[in-house]
């Protein structure tokens, strides 16, 4: 009997449970199940963007094959403006910064890279369109601002290539001793492993060392 009552006031335990948390537990069930659903739906949304964008991406490109300028220059723009979060969007932007370039359209080129900057996730994209900004300044004879673009670098993996167009801009500057300083500290922020960009700048430093020793 008293296993029995046991037994009984356990049920009698049970169903006072389930009257009390019976909502808490269904609605926590309900809230699960709708989270799920909304990120198998977000998956599938940002899915058909990405490859709605590498068809646009691809028709850009055959374009381009083509020389099409006028039609390379619409469907860059539709990646812009329809798929701006996506890697295809911001190569567009690169690709219509360098035809800027090579056309002398220096401020639309600085405005597509700033576009890159502004929409991409990644530091290094990031880094190498500011790097890109800096040279075009360059190019236009704005020293400071180019130097100011290279300070919003954050990526420390292009510390070096950076510095070492710092250093090219202070020569520009005619300010040898900061070149020297800036080509010495990039010397040693490139990677030993940069077989390209190591002797160019070695070349660069002992070329400014030289001539600081002949003027001494």
């Amino acid at each position: 009997m008293t296993e029995y009552m046991t037994e009984q006031e356990q049920i009698e335990q049970l169903k006072s449970w389930i009257k009390q948390y019976a909502f808490t537990v269904i609605a926590g069930i309900a809230m699960a199940c709708l989270m799920i659903f909304t990120w198998h739906s977000w998956q599938r949304y940002h899915n058909r963007l990405a490859l709605h964008a590498s068809g646009v991406y691809d028709e850009m490109l055959t374009l381009k094959a083509q020389n099409n300028s006028s039609g390379v220059n619409v469907q860059a723009h539709k990646l812009l403006g329809h798929y701006p979060n996506t890697p295809y969007a911001q190569m567009a932007a690169f690709m219509l910064a360098k035809e800027a370039v090579t056309n002398k359209n220096y401020p639309e080129a600085i405005n597509q890279l700033n576009w890159v900057a502004k929409h991409t996730d990644s530091t290094q994209i990031a880094a190498i369109a500011k790097i890109r900004i800096a040279r075009i300044q360059v190019l236009e004879k704005k020293n400071d601002e180019a130097l100011a673009t290279l300070k919003q670098i954050t990526d420390n993996s292009f510390s070096g290539l950076a510095d070492e167009l710092k250093g090219d801009i202070y020569m520009s500057m005619k300010n040898p001793t900061k070149a020297k300083e800036t080509y010495q500290l990039a010397l040693k922020e490139l990677p030993q492993d940069e077989a390209t960009r190591r002797p160019l700048l070695q070349m660069k430093l002992d070329n400014l060392t030289t001539v600081s020793d002949s003027i001494a």
